[in-house]
């Protein structure tokens, strides 16, 4: 039915916008009403009015008649407005007479983004799903099948969002450390620095440098609603903080963590604009597992009687970290006041049974030997449809004594055990190799040096043997000796070669 308001055909697959294209002749439906019956009759013909972007579909600007346009896809004729609204209308002399038809010419400024996108992208391929506005920008997602009209996107969100002053498309997905992704500026100013209003707090933030997702705030106000002022809760992945300054605002003991600088940069930026204590809110900027093992466990037990939240907000893998929950208290006693800390984890859903599925993400990574983890199971939530076989889902645990505490022992900890176990084994038999072969040296360097000793004890008789035949030698001779370059001691030589080639051949 939606024809006669729509763009008309001539922009379809337009890649550069034209404005003045986008104008089209209908003719228009409009009750001519006297000046002094206006506020009586307004309110009958309300269903019918003629709704456009930048239109009042009342023109008073005759002091004596005043002129009410309405939808004509709606009503083509008097008959068309409903039998008890006709007679309520004669009741102030508005009749058949009162309806005429008017020229409009429809604009570029009288359509919505949404109807000026529908009228130039492929018809026959999906659309521009959604876009979402943080601050001054907005954000969209462009498939690739839309991307030769990126520019013409930018440009009609550009001028159809009220207070946008940029329109930036993701070039990829969230899938680095941070969760930030890059961006590429479609329309407007190439400033990513913006602030957003959210739950009665301020956060100001880089849109590039961190995560924010403005469909979530409904989310977030959900779990901050369900804590109280003496509640504690720890967030893991707590971004620039849509959940902790809140709810530290509200008065709970919120432990913030983020691996991201830049994320706990601003997160401690909000905290000081926000005016939160010192004492609601302390920030972390370490690994999710880290802070697990470190932070929660070193403050878990002494809040032990009150009400404890945990919060992992990293829908991509949040699940990964769940098996450090697992024996984290095996040594420690837990206080009888201690029933079960409750935790909130995001996890993205990819199939048809969204529930079912991330139901199973739960169990495969919280595999805990001897727990039945589907007790645990509080409740399984759908937060939003990411995509048509996407949704984000929200499961509620709750973390006993069963798995906080004993001899329970994850499959991926078990496999890391059995790695752990293997490579020492592996280590023992490296080292007995080793001892042996330091053995047989050691066993071969004694023979050597007792080889050695033998060397130099024969080539010591044979200096003492060559010495007593030189006196000999001198005794006898009695004429005048040769000059010590004369000497030709050939034995003497012999004997000295003989035992620098022993020594020689006997080197380690």
């Amino acid at each position: 039915m939606d024809t006669i308001l729509k763009p008309p055909d001539r922009v379809y697959l337009m890649q550069k916008l034209d404005r003045q294209a986008f104008e089209k002749a209908i003719t228009v439906p409009v009750v001519n009403i006297k000046n002094c019956k206006i506020s009586a009759v307004l309110p009958l013909l309300k269903q019918y009015l003629l709704k456009l972007e930048k239109f009042k579909p009342i023109d008073s600007t005759d002091s004596d008649n005043v002129y009410v346009y309405l939808n004509p896809e709606c009503i083509k004729s008097w008959s068309d407005i409903s039998e008890d609204i006709r007679t309520d209308l004669g009741n102030f002399e508005v009749n058949e007479s009162s309806l005429i038809l008017k020229d409009f010419i429809l604009k570029y400024d009288h359509y919505s983004s949404e109807k000026i996108l529908r009228a130039i992208l492929p018809h026959h391929k999906e659309g521009l799903s959604s876009f979402t506005k943080v601050g001054h920008i907005v954000h969209v997602n462009i498939r690739e099948h839309l991307l030769p009209y990126k520019d013409i996107i930018g440009e009609v969100l550009y001028d159809k969002v009220a207070g946008c002053k940029s329109v930036v498309n993701k070039t990829n997905i969230i899938d680095n450390t941070y969760r930030n992704f890059q961006m590429e500026v479609l329309k407007g100013e190439n400033k990513m620095l913006t602030m957003v209003k959210e739950n009665n707090c301020r956060f100001e933030f880089d849109f590039s440098t961190v995560y924010w997702n403005s469909r979530l705030a409904t989310e977030h106000e959900r779990i901050v609603q369900g804590l109280k002022s003496n509640n504690v809760l720890f967030d893991i992945f707590a971004g620039v903080g849509p959940f902790s300054l809140p709810a530290a605002k509200k008065g709970c003991k919120v432990f913030a963590n983020d691996l991201n600088p830049e994320s706990f940069k601003w997160l401690a930026h909000n905290k000081k604009i926000n005016k939160v204590p010192d004492n609601n809110l302390t920030c972390y900027n370490i690994d999710g597992r880290e802070f697990i093992l470190t932070v929660l466990k070193d403050n878990l037990l002494k809040f032990s009687n009150e009400n404890v939240f945990i919060t992992m907000n990293l829908p991509a893998m949040a699940v990964e970290f769940l098996d450090a929950y697992i024996g984290l208290f095996k040594n420690f006693v837990i206080p009888e006041s201690f029933e079960y800390v409750t935790v909130f984890v995001y996890c993205f859903a990819k199939g048809d049974n969204a529930e079912e599925i991330a139901r199973k993400l739960i169990l495969d990574n919280l595999q805990v030997y001897g727990v039945d983890i589907n007790t645990k199971i509080k409740e399984i939530f759908k937060v939003r449809t990411v995509s048509s076989m996407k949704e984000m889902m929200r499961v509620k645990l709750h973390l006993d004594k069963d798995i906080l505490v004993g001899n329970c022992t994850s499959k991926r900890k078990m496999n890391c055990q059995i790695d752990m176990e293997n490579g020492q084994e592996q280590q023992e038999e490296e080292s007995k190799e080793v001892k042996a072969n330091l053995k047989n040296i050691n066993v071969k360097t004694k023979e050597k040096v007792l080889e050695i000793d033998k060397a130099l004890a024969s080539l010591q008789n044979t200096v003492r043997t060559t010495a007593s035949e030189v006196k000999e030698t001198e005794k006898i001779v009695k004429s005048k000796l040769p000059t010590p370059n004369s000497i030709d001691d050939a034995k003497t030589q012999k004997n000295s070669a003989e035992a620098v080639n022993k020594l020689e051949s006997m080197q380690l």
